[in-house]
């Protein structure tokens, strides 16, 4: 039940009485008002008809995708652009077997009002075909790079283009719009296919749907008009057009503005990287409506006004003391958080909600103080744990090869190696700090891989790459071992010899630690894995440990792969070793 003195039942009055009063006024408007109605439903009807219009679209681009795919994969066309012909014989049976292609898969290889060029690259560029039927088409020059370039580097996608210049001595058509696409074979690419198709085929598809003192337009991203109703405008670049188009953001959105007597509808076309945007004239295309919507207009400012006043005053009245709740709440900061004061004069709502403020100040206080307390054990808990990570196995062999080492009488290996080990069980367990410089970890890690040749040999050597910028930059105790040992372990079963680098480097607000190896790659060694238990740290608890220090933005990642190897990045914020001298 509602309180007598709560906001709601305010508003509902104020709201009640100028409802009352408005619709009174406004039922003598009532013919105007379903007149502005009319006007929303043909807003309405346009953005279906764009829709429909691109659906049409689309349907086509299947139609020169499933072309450039056919190309793509036949090997009739990959031999006519790469393969040597040593004699004539030889090149008549790369024409001939291209031509029985082209025959077998016409159907898919000519969408309507098309035809395609196929070129080489490299010492093949002089190699092209052409489906043109009436003249041969001449290459133009550096295609790849005007048409085919995208963050600079060779765009793997079909992608469309309105140029009107490059092909005018060979197409058949007054307009062309023609879509590209490079050949490759796995990563390598020899050659590119273009497809060339008449505008007035994209025309066709939205020409239906055109309205009196509407017009509907296909505007790429660089501002090229691929295609218009008013075919004056086809063809050429207009940045005032693509301006209007770029009000919608993707396939899903429909953009929507008007301007100037103009109301332009957008819909994005990912497809076609390309803008459908129907611009309706309304002088034009609602004149009947003009004289009804000035008497509207005229009405509704009026009463808008008279309104606007009343509500204002009453409203201001009323709200002010949840202004001054908002605005101490927006003046609370996380580590210093105010109470409200308690004001008997406010309605119902203002003191529930002010309480409930002040209660949740006093909780999350206690709370925050109970984090901080539970986070601070927690961190110090999982040190501890990783700390007694230490594997026997490893202990176990490495005294053996010290014992080894001795009976060779190696002394001085003997001694190095005793070093090294006392030097990581100190570094391990015999210290409590949460993290240590790059440069300290780095010794650590020395060691560590100074005692396992000592043990299997030096068939896996490991390299290290440091930033001079970073060798005092703090990271967490014992981060890159885990994945040195991985890779030692996992990576090169048997006798295999291999590499493994270590990169530490700075890059913008983060450090990255990279872990690199040339060895069998994950899939491979996950059956080697199964014949040897995991020493040491587990990999996944490092990932762990440095989301709870730093947050799920920083991390560990890790890319395998049967050719390359494994690589591990590890990423964390830049911490300084701020020493304080006495």
């Amino acid at each position: 039940m509602f309180k007598r003195n709560s906001i709601f039942m305010k508003f509902f009055l104020v709201v009640l009485a100028a409802t009352l009063v408005a619709s009174v006024l406004l039922t003598l408007a009532a013919s105007q008002i379903s007149e502005r109605i009319l006007l929303n439903q043909t807003t309405q009807n346009a953005k279906m008809n764009l829709q429909l219009v691109r659906a049409e679209l689309l349907k086509y681009n299947e139609q020169i995708v499933n072309t450039m795919v056919q190309i793509n994969v036949s090997d009739a066309f990959k031999q006519y652009l790469t393969k040597p012909a040593d004699s004539t014989l030889e090149q008549l049976n790369i024409v001939m077997n291209l031509g029985n292609y082209i025959d077998t898969y016409k159907d898919f290889l000519s969408p309507d009002n098309t035809h395609f060029i196929v070129a080489g690259v490299g010492r093949n560029e002089n190699r092209n075909y052409s489906s043109n039927a009436l003249k041969w088409d001449k290459v133009p020059p550096n295609i790849i790079e005007n048409f085919m370039i995208e963050d600079g580097l060779v765009a793997q996608k079909v992608m469309y283009h309105g140029s009107q210049h490059i092909f005018n001595e060979t197409v058949p058509y007054d307009h062309y719009i023609f879509a590209t696409k490079p050949l490759m074979d796995r990563r390598t690419m020899y050659g590119y296919a273009i497809v060339i198709m008449d505008e007035a085929t994209i025309y066709e598809r939205y020409n239906a749907y055109v309205t009196p003192g509407s017009m509907i337009s296909l505007v790429s991203s660089d501002g090229a008009i691929l295609s218009s109703s008013n075919r004056q405008l086809t063809s050429t670049q207009d940045a005032n057009l693509l301006e209007h188009a770029v009000i919608a953001d993707n396939e899903q959105y429909f953009g929507m503005k008007s301007k100037a007597g103009y109301t332009y509808l957008s819909l994005y076309i990912p497809e076609y990287d390309a803008y459908l945007l129907q611009e309706i004239d309304q002088n034009v295309a609602f004149a009947a409506l003009k004289n009804i919507g000035y008497r509207m207009v005229q009405f509704v400012l009026a009463l808008s006004v008279v309104v606007m006043f009343v509500v204002y005053f009453i409203t201001k009245r009323i709200t002010k003391p949840l202004y001054e709740l908002v605005d101490t709440m927006q003046s609370a900061r996380a580590d210093s958080l105010q109470p409200h004061p308690l004001q008997e004069k406010t309605s119902y709502e203002i003191k529930a909600v002010t309480k409930t403020y002040n209660h949740l100040i006093k909780e999350i206080d206690n709370y925050t103080k109970q984090v901080m307390h539970e986070q601070t054990e927690r961190r110090k808990a999982d040190l501890s744990v990783l700390q007694m990570q230490i594997n026997p196995h490893f202990l176990y062999n490495t005294l053996t090869s010290i014992k080894y080492l001795a009976k060779m009488n190696r002394i001085d290996d003997v001694d190095r190696t005793i070093t090294s080990l006392s030097t990581m069980l100190q570094n391990s367990i015999g210290t409590t700090e949460d993290v240590i410089t790059v440069q300290h970890e780095i010794e650590n890690l020395k060691h560590y891989v100074y005692i396992n040749q000592i043990r299997y040999g030096d068939q896996i050597q490991v390299h290290f790459e440091v930033q001079r910028e970073c060798q005092q930059l703090l990271v967490p105790k014992l981060i890159i071992q885990p994945f040195v040992e991985n890779a030692f372990f996992h990576a090169f079963p048997g006798a295999k010899k291999g590499n493994i680098y270590v990169f530490v480097r700075q890059n913008e607000q983060r450090l990255l630690i990279e872990v690199l190896d040339d060895g069998v790659g994950a899939e491979a060694a996950a059956q080697y894995m199964k014949k040897r238990p995991v020493s040491g740290i587990g990999v996944e608890n490092v990932h762990h440990r440095i989301v709870l220090l730093y947050g799920p933005k920083y991390g560990v990642t890790m890319n395998s792969s049967s050719e390359y190897g494994t690589a591990v990045k590890i990423s964390l914020p830049i911490l300084q070793n701020i020493s304080i001298e006495p």
